[in-house]
C-alpha cells in the first residue's frame, strides 16, 4: 500500500527547480556542514531569505527539508523502481547481469560526489536522520520485492523462502555497504572504492541465489 502524500510536499513539487533551490541550496550546505541534529532551521530560512510561514507552507519540520534535500542529490541516479520494468523482463540467464550493471551505475555516479557521501553519512549516524527518510526507504524495499520476485518467476531468485523475508535481507544488505562505503570511502586508495564496490556485489547475490544454483 503506498503512503499519503502530505499536502505540503505536493505544493513544494509544483514550484520551479529554482524557487525549490531557493531552499534546498542552503539546507544543503547547513546539513552537510553540521548533520542533522545540529542543522538549524533558523539559520537555512535566513540563509534563503524566506519567512517562516512561507518555509512551513511547504515542509512539515526540519526532517521533511532534510529528505527533500536527500531526495533532490539522490534523484540524478534515477531509482530502482525505473529500471524494475526492464529487469522484470529479463531471463534467468541475464537478470543478475542485469542487476551487477544497475549497481555499477549507482556506484559510478556515487564516487567523487562529496556532498552526497556526507549527507549520506549523516543519515546511516542518526536516528532522527533515519526516521525522516523512512518513506524514501520503505518506496525502495518495495522496489527490491518487486524485482526478486521477477527473479522468481524465472528462476533466477530462490523461493524457498518468503519473499519479505528476502527483500528485508537484500535491503539490508545494500544498507550495510552503503553505510561502509560512505563512512571509508575517503580512506581508499584511488581505484579501491571501485574494485570494492565491484566484490561487495558478491554480498547482495549469494544469499539470493536458488540453493541449487550452480555458480
Amino acid at each position: 500500500m503506498s503512503l499519503p502524500i502530505p499536502a505540503s510536499r505536493t505544493r513544494f513539487a509544483a514550484l520551479s527547480d529554482q524557487a525549490r533551490a531557493c531552499w534546498l541550496d542552503p539546507a544543503e550546505l547547513e546539513f552537510c556542514d553540521h548533520g542533522f541534529e545540529n542543522a538549524s532551521l533558523n539559520r537555512i530560512i535566513a540563509a534563503a531569505g524566506e519567512s517562516k510561514g512561507r518555509t512551513y507552507h511547504y515542509f512539515a519540520d526540519k526532517g521533511d527539508l532534510f529528505r527533500a534535500t536527500l531526495e533532490r542529490r539522490l534523484a540524478p541516479l534515477g531509482t530502482l523502481g525505473g529500471n524494475a520494468e526492464a529487469i522484470a523482463g529479463a531471463d534467468r540467464e541475464t537478470y543478475w547481469t542485469q542487476i551487477a550493471a544497475l549497481c555499477r551505475r549507482l556506484a559510478g555516479a556515487l564516487q567523487g560526489d562529496e556532498c552526497m557521501a556526507s549527507l549520506l553519512r549523516t543519515l546511516h549516524r542518526e536516528a532522527a536522520a533515519q526516521r525522516a527518510f523512512a518513506g524514501p526507504l520503505a518506496l525502495l524495499r518495495g522496489h527490491i520485492e518487486r524485482v526478486l520476485a521477477a527473479g522468481q518467476s524465472v528462476g533466477a531468485v530462490r523461493d524457498d523462502l518468503p519473499l519479505g523475508l528476502l527483500a528485508d535481507v537484500a535491503l539490508n544488505i545494500l544498507i550495510t555497504v552503503d553505510h561502509w562505503f560512505a563512512m571509508n570511502a575517503s580512506d581508499l586508495a584511488e581505484g579501491e572504492e571501485a574494485r570494492f564496490s565491484e566484490r561487495a556485489f558478491s554480498l547482495l547475490m549469494a544469499p539470493l541465489l536458488p540453493p541449487d544454483n550452480p555458480e
